[in-house]
């Protein structure tokens, strides 16, 4: 039944991404919450990582004190 309804979908074989995005994604409108929750998950992980690396105190980016043993600083 699926195949059936989105039949008129298929045009063949999509030349660039534009294509797939036009043809595929934004044709239906059931996949727009879809992008949104994927957004706003990608969104808020690269958020959270970049606080993270930043605030965290046990995130250890700089040389020398990514080979202490014992953390000595706050």
């Amino acid at each position: 039944m699926a195949t059936e309804s989105r039949a008129h979908l298929h045009t063949g074989i999509p030349k660039s991404l534009a294509d797939v995005r036009n043809s595929i994604w934004l044709s239906d409108a059931g996949a727009y919450p879809v992008i949104f929750v994927l957004t706003f998950a990608v969104g808020f992980c690269g958020s959270f990582m970049a606080w993270t690396m930043a605030k965290s105190p046990d995130v250890r980016v700089q040389f020398g004190r990514r080979q202490a043993v014992i953390r000595d600083w706050e």
